[in-house]
């Protein structure tokens, strides 16, 4: 490894050059490992700057990486539909993104350097809706089936994506949702004004529509039975609720309550 090697050429070296030549290196392995390991195992540069790693720093800063340039070309040329598609090739839930989305790609758009980031998010979620209020539809091809079958454990954001894309490759799938309706945090903690229910409801069914079985109130407490049910693998998607603290005094009382 790159450390090892760095250990080697600063205990084997015969002078001072060579035995302090390696720290760099390893001082900086020490302290940001993480940051090698993004750039040489996963390929992402967290602060999008390592031009050669990516296109531009937008996509490369999207979770999902949305050919961002590309759908808003073909927005500004009008293909509104088109754009939804292409959105939809990398992203389940387009219209739930372009409303609740933290929008990191924002933050590295290269038109800041000139004036004011595109507004990415919301663009998004324009040819969301309008794809949604128009019904147009877009299913990526979906790969010859599979014998497989696939367990999920939850219906939150992370369990859904996971189930379109297992989908999408053939693999029969099977999500378990131990509460009485699909979405996770996004059906019982984000109130309608900021995602309507009726939103969230035809994206999860877009998911359904690919053949995805989802079982409301089925919580699983055994990962093991699922596997002896035939299920070749098991997603666990359960996600990690916990309400962000306010600092203020009193806020640790007996009856205070955070919103998750």
């Amino acid at each position: 490894t790159l450390e090892e090697l760095g250990e080697m050429v600063a205990s084997a070296s015969l002078c001072g050059l060579g035995q302090t030549s390696p720290n760099p290196v390893l001082t900086t392995l020490r302290h940001f490992r993480e940051e090698y390991e993004a750039h040489i195992i996963d390929k992402k540069c967290p602060a999008a700057v390592c031009q050669g790693l990516f296109r531009t720093p937008c996509q490369h800063t999207c979770p999902v990486e949305l050919d961002i340039p590309g759908y808003i070309s073909l927005i500004k040329e009008g293909k509104f539909a088109e754009a939804y598609c292409l959105i939809k090739q990398r992203n389940p839930l387009p219209a739930i993104c372009g409303r609740v989305c933290n929008h990191p790609c924002e933050f590295k758009c290269n038109r800041a350097q000139v004036d004011e980031p595109i507004a990415i998010k919301n663009l998004r979620r324009f040819v969301a809706d309008y794809a949604f209020n128009l019904g147009v539809k877009y299913t990526p091809k979906i790969k010859e089936r599979k014998k497989e079958r696939i367990a999920i454990i939850g219906a939150g954001p992370a369990g859904l994506s996971a189930a379109w894309d297992l989908a999408l490759e053939g693999y029969p799938v099977t999500v378990f949702e131990a509460l009485p309706v699909a979405g996770g945090m996004l059906a019982v903690a984000i109130p309608d004004y900021r995602l309507p229910k009726n939103i969230l409801r035809k994206e999860i069914q877009d998911i359904e529509n690919l053949g995805v079985d989802i079982r409301l109130n089925t919580p699983v407490d055994d990962v093991e039975s699922l596997l002896k049910d035939g299920y070749k693998a098991v997603f666990i998607a359960t996600g990690a609720h916990k309400g962000a603290k306010a600092g203020i005094p009193g806020e640790d009382l007996a009856g205070v309550y955070d919103s998750i």
